[in-house]
C-alpha cells in the first residue's frame, strides 16, 4: 500500500500564488493550477547534511535518497507551518521555523517548491524516523550526499543542497 495520502486536501494557487480553491491530492490539476511543496536540508555543525531514504511504499521514487524532510502543503497551511509539520512528522524534530529559513521559492509545471535550510547539533540517531514515509536518515558529507541524490522529479536536488549550504553560511556570517 502506498504511503501517500491521496485524500488529503491541498490549496490550489495560480502562478502568482493567489489561492484559487482546494483539491484532493488524487485530483488532477488544470493548466495554470499549482500546489505548494516544502523541502529542507538540515546540516550538522561539521557541515554534513541529513538525507532521508524514502519508504519502499512511496508512490513516487520509492527507496530513493531525498532531501532531509519534505512534503506537500495541506489546505489551510502556510509554507512555514507545513515545514514545521513535516519536520515533526517525518523526523520528530519540533523547532521553530521562520521566514528567514526559506531561501528559494520556485515554480514547476503544476507545483511550487519552497526550499528551507537548517542547522542542528543532533546526531542522526537522535531523530525519530516515521517509518510509514521513510526507511532511514543519515548524515553525509556534501560529496557523498551529491552521490546519493540521484535526480528525482524536477527539482535539482544537488543544486538545492549547495544553495542551502550557502544560505546557512551567509546567515552565519551576517550574525557574526
Amino acid at each position: 500500500m502506498a504511503a501517500d495520502r491521496l485524500l488529503e486536501k491541498w490549496q490550489i494557487y495560480n502562478r502568482q500564488l493567489q489561492c484559487m480553491g482546494t483539491r484532493r491530492r488524487e485530483e488532477t490539476l488544470a493548466p495554470g493550477e499549482y500546489h505548494l511543496v516544502v523541502n529542507a536540508f538540515i546540516f550538522n555543525t561539521t557541515g554534513q547534511v541529513l538525507l532521508q531514504q524514502r519508504s519502499p511504499n512511496k508512490l513516487y521514487f520509492p527507496s530513493y535518497w531525498d532531501s532531509s524532510v519534505g512534503g506537500s502543503v495541506r489546505a489551510g497551511e502556510t509554507i512555514i507551518t507545513a515545514m514545521h509539520r513535516e519536520m515533526a512528522e517525518e523526523i520528530g524534530w519540533d523547532i521553530p521555523v521562520a521566514a528567514a529559513d526559506n531561501y528559494l521559492i520556485t515554480p514547476h509545471s503544476h507545483w511550487v517548491s519552497a526550499w528551507f535550510a537548517f542547522q542542528t547539533g543532533h546526531a542522526a540517531a537522535d531523530f525519530t524516523v516515521q517509518h510509514d514515509e521513510l526507511q532511514q536518515v543519515a548524515f553525509f558529507d556534501r560529496p557523498a550526499a551529491h552521490a546519493h541524490l540521484h535526480q528525482i522529479g524536477f527539482d535539482p536536488y544537488t543544486a538545492e543542497l549547495d544553495r542551502a549550504w550557502a544560505h546557512l553560511q551567509l546567515a552565519t556570517n551576517q550574525q557574526n
